[in-house]
């Protein structure tokens, strides 16, 4: 549907976030858009706070969609939604962010104004959950300006945060044709952005519009032990070559590269273990 935005949010146990992010859709100043919500099984009252919202998104003219299903994972409640989409623009957020009011009417109107760019991202703040309190800025200089960031997100050394991208879908069909990223336990957003940051530049808003939330017990905050993070390592050289195919790029040097990404990540966890052995035992 034309100038409809898709925001697609997987949500699981996020009972006590859930209000500050759907009150920042509720106050978005673009329309229209449609949100489509994904309950992951939820064992908290994430479902029952979602529906005490739903006649102020109809008041408000926002279409909603609730799909509620068993545990299965973030990766196949984003295809439950996919399914759903139909929207001209796609973005997807985490159940617990935050967006600026102008959050998605900004990234619209930069790619309204750009027909030949097929994604874009804002900038954002990275919170400490815990403590209600900024870490850091989301981008760094080198992120803040319209470029191609295949290759950035493949080493990940760019940001990827949900909130901060919006997609054309049509791009996004290009890319994934039966709208079904792969199964996996992490790496959602890379799965998302890798294929069509493969076919076209990602222009930029150079606008705090998103916080994203960190914490402690967070997937992506834990600390893990060597095992466990050489498991992970092996997780995304599995999850890149699965979504290799999905790419508009030279697959047999992507190959080569993902198994470097492989290579130097495992020597960048054997130095880490071996400085911090030396600190335990007081060396220098």
């Amino acid at each position: 549907m034309k100038d409809l935005v898709s925001l697609i949010v997987p949500v699981y146990n996020s009972e006590k976030y859930l209000p500050r992010f759907l009150d920042s859709v509720l106050a978005q100043t673009w329309e229209p858009v449609e949100l489509i919500l994904c309950d992951d099984g939820s064992s908290d009252g994430s479902v029952e706070v979602i529906k005490s919202y739903m006649d102020r998104f109809e008041e408000r003219g926002i279409s909603v969609s609730l799909i509620a299903s068993e545990h299965k994972g973030q990766a196949s409640a984003i295809n439950d939604a996919l399914k759903l989409v139909k929207g001209e623009y796609l973005t997807w957020c985490d159940s617990d962010d935050y967006m600026f009011p102008e959050c998605i009417e900004k990234k619209v109107l930069y790619l309204k104004d750009h027909p030949d760019i097929g994604m874009v991202r804002n900038d954002g703040l990275v919170y400490d959950g815990d403590n209600d309190t900024v870490i850091r800025s989301s981008t760094k200089e080198e992120d803040r300006k319209d470029q191609h960031i295949f290759d950035q997100l493949l080493w990940q050394t760019t940001y990827c945060y949900a909130g901060c991208y919006m997609v054309r879908m049509s791009l996004f069909d290009e890319s994934y044709p039966d709208r079904e990223i792969p199964l996996s336990p992490e790496g959602q957003n890379l799965q998302l952005l890798l294929p069509p940051a493969s076919r076209t530049d990602c222009g930029f808003v150079p606008e705090v519009l998103h916080h994203y939330y960190q914490r402690k017990a967070g997937h992506s905050s834990q600390r893990r032990s060597y095992t466990q993070t050489l498991e992970r390592i092996n997780g995304f050289n599995d999850l890149f070559l699965r979504i290799l195919p999905f790419c508009d790029v030279d697959q047999d040097k992507y190959k080569k590269v993902i198994e470097e990404i492989k290579k130097k990540n495992i020597e960048q966890l054997r130095y880490s273990m071996v400085m911090r052995v030396k600190k335990e035992m007081g060396e220098s």
